[in-house]
């Protein structure tokens, strides 16, 4: 009998679980979302049973013997604590309801273990803290023995923010935010204020229309002013201090109808005092003394202000994991029900590699090398980077499904779509003939890791396109596609170790076109998870502008291209 972790995110919104064997690695990890293609999975059981099956089935689990122990990323009930809820920001509504969603997903888990026949009743399940998971999660992944891990995101079991230290891969609580106050709630009405809704995770929408915007310095100091920073510690103002900024913002803000650009001042504006913000933080948190940071929670996936963290705290080395936000707590989940099961231990470290999902099925991979309809159909045997380096030098735009899926909201070669950065209209064809989204919306180039400094002004590592930099001036001409309004990309870089076909693909597309980038995309359509399984794969191939879909060995290529 062999004993496996399974760790679930249990927030009521973006579920996924996770598993861990019996040595304390993660063997599997995955967003519900992406089995189920239902954007952010609300109000959906993490531990959703043919899901779950499926990978308890990968990963060799043995239904008849082995034991499977259950773990939560929330220490209690939000709605068991006493608060009155405020509309000050997001309508009381919506929090009332997230408070719903948490209650069912934190009483139930763990249920699927019935139907699977792993238990007779509701199992007992290890409630752990959310803002440890987090940590937990993010530690995990991290190249360091030593360092400061920052979690800032909506809310935690207490507060929106909390610092850990970690000794010897050993982590333990330095202080948690306790007064209400939360820069994720501030992103959250920003991104509702801009027309978007934060519902549907529309905050990298503001992220990107940020670029097109300028800072009004009075709304600024506004914005700034809702939020007071205490030795790091975060609450909000006092509500004439919230009133006042809310004065600010509206004759900025816009209703859905209107046109986007319209709220691009309010968008800057709100980056600039998000920036001062988690800087003020950040200043008491490392006491002028550079280290190792590890930033984790919803919040740290604003790469726009990640990419300045070095500059501005110079020496200090930050780290941030591939699923920093609520989903990501699955894997923090189980790690700590392993922990907890290994007295003693420290924290296991994982190899960095993000590639922790599904696999491609291989039935629907053969049904799909059958399927007349579907174009021309190649079976590449072992130079499938050097034919996808032909079709993006053509000027194809094509859809790559191989491996493992990656773990978090960034598509990182393994359920990409890939183009050519070079052409000044290839943001816009993408944007309107196979993603189905706004003019505005940026693309990532992804760059080999140990030629950063080449193209950008910064050099960064960047596996999980965390941070967003400055592109060098003699150098983002050459590459349109991928460079935002304000001269900036949230760079994707690749190491052999971690991504060897990515790393070939830039080889090869180097010899073809001078340039080792390549422009890279979320394999999916507005309104949509990433694509889970062959089936989606090829639906968004046969009703979208995509040119092609490479599924593992498999090319296949639309009549005509």
């Amino acid at each position: 009998m062999r004993r496996w972790y399974l760790g679930l995110s249990t927030s009521g919104h973006d579920p996924a679980f996770a598993l861990v064997d019996e040595g304390g690695q993660i063997v599997f990890a995955e967003a519900s979302e992406r089995f189920l293609q239902d954007k952010r999975a609300w109000g959906i059981a993490p531990d959703h049973v043919p899901h779950l099956e499926a990978a308890l089935v990968a990963v060799g689990f043995d239904f008849a013997a082995d034991q499977l122990l259950v773990s939560s990323s929330w220490a209690g009930v939000k709605a068991d604590i006493p608060v009155q809820v405020s509309d000050a920001l997001l309508p009381g509504s919506d929090s009332q309801w997230l408070r719903c969603l948490q209650r069912s997903a934190q009483e139930n888990a763990g249920a699927a273990l019935m139907r699977l026949g792993l238990s007779e009743t509701l199992p007992d399940v290890k409630r752990f803290d959310h803002h440890l998971c987090h940590a937990t999660a993010a530690c995990y992944s991290a190249p360091f023995a030593d360092a400061t891990c920052l979690v800032i995101d909506g809310e935690g079991d207490v507060g929106a923010a909390s610092l850990f230290d970690m000794k010897d891969r050993t982590l333990k609580r330095r202080w948690r935010s306790w007064g209400p106050g939360s820069m994720g709630t501030f992103y959250a009405w920003l991104t509702r204020l801009c027309g978007f809704d934060w519902r549907a995770g529309e905050e990298w929408k503001v992220m990107g229309l940020a670029a097109f915007g300028t800072p009004i310095p009075s709304v600024v100091e506004a914005l700034a002013g809702m939020i007071v920073v205490d030795r790091g510690r975060i609450q909000f103002a006092a509500d004439e201090k919230v009133e006042a900024a809310r004065q600010a913002a509206r004759p900025h803000a816009r209703r859905p109808d209107q046109p986007i650009l319209q709220a691009a001042d309010l968008a800057a504006s709100g980056q600039a005092a998000y920036t001062i913000l988690v800087d003020r933080i950040l200043a008491s948190v490392l006491n002028s003394t550079p280290g190792n940071l590890v930033l984790t929670g919803g919040c740290a996936l604003n790469s726009s202000y990640n990419g300045t963290i070095a500059a501005t705290f110079p020496g200090t080395q930050v780290f941030v994991p591939s699923a920093p936000a609520d989903d990501g707590n699955a894997l923090g989940a189980a790690l700590l029900g392993w922990l907890a099961d290994h007295p003693g231990a420290s924290l296991p470290q994982g190899d960095g590699s993000p590639f922790l999902g599904s696999m491609a099925s291989r039935r629907s991979l053969e049904k799909t090398a059958t399927f007349a309809a579907a174009g021309r159909i190649t079976r590449l045997a072992g130079n499938g980077a050097a034919v996808v380096a032909d079709r993006l030098a053509q000027g194809r735009i094509i859809g790559v499904m191989r491996g493992r899926a990656e773990y978090g909201p960034r598509a990182l070669g393994h359920r990409s779509i890939l183009a050519d950065p070079r052409p000044a209209d290839m943001k816009d064809r993408i944007n309107a003939r196979v993603k189905g989204r706004e003019s505005y919306r940026p693309f990532a180039p992804v760059v080999p890791e140990g030629r950063v400094a080449e193209w950008f002004v910064r050099e960064q590592v960047s596996p999980y396109m965390s941070f967003t930099l400055p592109w060098r001036d003699e150098t983002r001409k050459q590459v349109p596609a991928v460079v935002h309004e304000d001269g900036t990309g949230r760079l994707q870089t690749v190491a052999d170790a971690t991504n060897p076909w990515m790393g070939e693909l830039l080889r090869e597309f180097e010899k073809r076109s001078g340039l080792p980038i390549v422009l890279n995309t979320s394999f999916n359509i507005m309104g949509k998870p990433i694509v889970h399984s062959v089936e989606d794969a090829m639906a968004v191939l046969m009703t979208t502008g995509l040119d092609a879909v490479l599924i593992e060995d498999l090319l296949v290529e639309k009549a005509g291209t």
